[in-house]
């Protein structure tokens, strides 16, 4: 029964322990050191038909819609704030010591889920008060120069995925438009890339050729990307120098597989369907799929 009540627990926390999560000396390896720290408020449509993003007040900055580039010598790691701040938290003996806690507490206090499934379920939502998930995006993304490609780690459910990707730059067109962010003046640039078209503002005054996610090759950092139909939105919000350790996240177990391959997996029925199986273990039937919901890469289809 413990079994199935600690599965249970991982859907309300966003799947934040992975088979492996015992081996924490394993799950991360030193890469590089960050030398600059970018921090971008990142918006994302999560329901199209019903224009429903990441957060109810677009304006508001809060742990689950914070996006960082950490930049190196010869590799740039980014992540979403949110999944990178739970796994950090669990790699501690205290943080580790903390979640056991709040397990317990869990356990001894919440309803039956023999005699009151919904119940239990309503009570465990409550424990993200007090243990973020991991969000909604929960990979990493590490871009490098040195081997010339891209690594991402993901998920889909509770299975681990990395792929790798060709480090290309978009094929950029410079305009004369300019607006001001964090006091820098920044040019607007446009592109097309994988089924969206993209807006990028990025500062001349700030040579680093950089940006979110997989976007760079502008002569100066991105400050501001966003695609067309507003679906997704990066914006700066923090910049600052730093010398700080760069490590990759390793997850053991993970199963390497081509980009592509992933993103369908992610996006189309078998996605849907390893959730799926994974909630029939504990006896939840009926769950969501992807159907309002469009990846930032729109290649897959």
């Amino acid at each position: 029964m413990k079994q199935i009540q600690f599965y249970i627990l991982t859907l309300f926390l966003g799947f934040s322990f992975p088979v492996e999560a015992q081996n924490f000396a394993d799950k991360f390896k030193l890469i590089d050191t960050t030398k600059i720290k970018c921090t971008y408020q990142f918006r994302f449509l999560k329901d199209s038909t019903k224009m429903v993003y990441n957060s109810k007040d677009l304006n508001e900055i809060k742990l689950g819609n914070l996006y960082v580039v950490n930049i190196g010598e010869n590799t740039t790691q980014s992540y979403c704030y949110q999944t990178f701040y739970v796994d950090s938290m669990e790699s501690t003996p205290e943080g580790r010591a903390e979640r056991n806690r709040i397990f317990t507490d869990f356990f001894r206090n919440a309803p039956d889920m023999n005699t009151n499934l919904t119940a239990y379920l309503e009570y465990g939502k409550n424990l993200k008060e007090v243990w973020p998930n991991r969000g909604f995006f929960q990979f990493y993304l590490y871009k490098d120069y040195k081997e010339e490609k891209i690594t991402v780690r993901d998920n889909i459910s509770t299975y681990g995925f990395y792929y790798e990707d060709e480090l290309k730059p978009q094929d950029w067109t410079i305009l004369e438009d300019t607006i001001t962010i964090l006091d820098y003046r920044c040019q607007k640039a446009i592109c097309s890339w994988r089924g969206r078209d993209w807006v990028a503002w990025f500062a001349p005054d700030i040579p680093i050729n950089e940006g979110p996610w997989k976007f760079y090759g502008l002569p100066g950092l991105i400050m501001k990307l966003e695609d067309t139909e507003s679906h997704y939105c990066f914006t700066m919000i923090g910049l600052q120098q730093v010398n700080e350790p760069m490590y990759m996240y390793v997850w053991k177990n993970a199963r390497k597989i081509n980009r592509l391959s992933f993103l369908r997996l992610k996006m189309n029925r078998t996605g849907t369907d390893l959730v799926a199986m994974d909630l029939a273990k504990v006896g939840i039937s009926g769950v969501g799929s992807w159907e309002h919901y469009d990846y930032i890469e729109r290649d897959y289809k």
